[in-house]
């Protein structure tokens, strides 16, 4: 169970005002705390960088970078005490990509398919990135999802996740109970950027229904974006 907040921009922006806003969900947002490790990721044109942490994000988080986009996630532990292995983005390279994902939800029955010391996200974001391989980017969050759901026997609390790299953003909703007003995602949209939140932080943000997804792609001045179902 986490916190998750993310944005894609044609123009370099400081990365400390999306930070403030996972802080304060951390903090204070719903089901607060969450305060077993924090991370995040930053592009920014030719850059990359990861910052991690097993402390709660309120008592040594910062991240003070330019990127024109990036991914940040407040951990609250399912699964595993706080671990700076644990924390996520959890980061790969596939087709030329650093991809990164993060995940907000719980995953059962997963004991016999992962590694006795991976968590739930990590067998998630290494079974997307396998599917990746052959498949293109919505294909593979779909497959993702549907194996997800028949190896826990569809036991689960949320499939919500994120995943980003330097030209695109992606997040997704997928949970079990309907009325679930924890396993949220929030976005808002301007002419050269977007936004994701777990909580809307201000007014303005457009809720992500269940089972629906956002991709977002940068392009030279704009940020162009799509809302579709997953199945």
């Amino acid at each position: 169970m986490c916190r998750m907040v993310g944005f894609i921009s044609t123009e370099g922006k400081s990365v400390t005002p999306y930070f403030e806003i996972l802080k304060a969900q951390a903090l204070r947002g719903k089901d607060a705390p969450h305060g077993d490790g924090w991370g995040g990721v930053c592009y920014n044109d030719e850059e990359f960088s990861i910052k991690k942490s097993s402390k709660p994000i309120w008592e040594n988080g910062k991240i003070d970078e330019i990127a024109k986009s990036a991914l940040l996630h407040a951990r609250k532990a399912s699964f595993g005490k706080a671990n700076v292995l644990f924390s996520h983005p959890f980061v790969y390279n596939e087709k030329g990509k650093i991809w990164s994902f993060a995940h907000n939800g719980t995953i059962y029955n997963l004991s016999k398919s992962k590694r006795k010391d991976e968590i739930d996200t990590q067998f998630y974001a290494k079974m997307f990135i396998e599917n990746l391989k052959d498949k293109d980017l919505l294909e593979s969050v779909r497959r993702t999802v549907k194996s997800l759901i028949d190896i826990s026997e569809d036991k689960y609390t949320s499939l919500n996740a994120i995943i980003v790299n330097d030209e695109m953003l992606m997040g997704w909703r997928y949970v079990k109970k309907v009325d679930d007003n924890y396993h949220t995602l929030f976005y808002k949209s301007c002419k050269n950027s977007l936004s994701i939140s777990t909580e809307p932080p201000g007014g303005g943000w457009i809720s992500i229904k269940n089972g629906e997804y956002l991709l977002a792609k940068k392009n030279e001045f704009t940020i162009d974006f799509e809302i579709g179902s997953l199945f």
